[in-house]
């Protein structure tokens, strides 16, 4: 299919093309794939930010509560990291796409970071047409619900594009890493009840960011 782009080119790198592939992923060109690496080394350049802000909010989170339940919570982050990663490889063997896989997360991880773009400019469209909007209930609600909109499409189109997948493969692709995730914040509950273990992570570097920006 021409919408699935060409060829993979395991040539392209550099920040400048992973940037190029982002942007035109983002935006439904499906030419974007062939701009990312089909190597381990490729996977663990795109995995290394994740690990940094993990490195950073582990730490935030353990010196902020040096409690056993912040171990829970470092630990959740972790697999709320690798979990998708755990699950699309799975699902890429049982379709025969192994060999597309290391391609495929490399991109899916570099594009979901343009997901905090497009919410940013919902934020500023927001802000320029009612400030007021923006910092109410009625606000908050919709850039959310924007940014995971646009948050599952993406997902969705990079697994079709990056994997070769029909349609409803990619859906059930999309609906195994929400069910996944869904199982892994109901195990984490079981040990930290009546908690939001990924909300509890990031306070301590929020908050240490706020006391920066002042």
């Amino acid at each position: 299919m021409s919408e699935r782009g060409p060829s993979p080119d395991p040539n392209v790198a550099g920040l400048g093309g992973i940037l190029r592939g982002m942007l035109l992923l983002g935006r439904g060109r499906a030419e974007g794939i062939a701009y990312f690496g089909n190597t381990r080394d490729a996977v663990l350049s795109a995995l290394a930010p994740r690990l940094a802000l993990w490195l950073v909010g582990g730490g935030l989170t353990i010196g902020y509560a040096p409690q056993a339940i912040s171990g829970v919570k470092v630990l959740f982050a972790l697999c709320l990291i690798l979990l998708p990663a755990v699950v699309t490889h799975a699902l890429a063997r049982r379709w025969k796409r192994e060999g597309l896989w290391l391609r495929y997360i490399t991109a899916a991880w570099w594009t979901d970071w343009v997901t905090l773009l497009v919410g940013l400019v919902v934020a500023l469209l927001m802000a320029l047409a009612s400030p007021r909007l923006l910092e109410s209930p009625t606000g908050e609600l919709i850039l959310n619900g924007a940014e995971f909109t646009y948050s599952l499409w993406l997902t969705w189109y990079v697994a079709r594009v990056g994997l070769l997948l029909r349609r409803g493969q990619a859906v059930v692709l999309v609906l195994a890493i929400i069910g996944s995730l869904g199982l892994l914040a109901a195990v984490t509950a079981l040990f930290s009840p009546d908690q939001r273990a990924w909300h509890e992570f990031l306070y301590p570097l929020l908050m240490q960011q706020g006391s920066a920006a002042h």
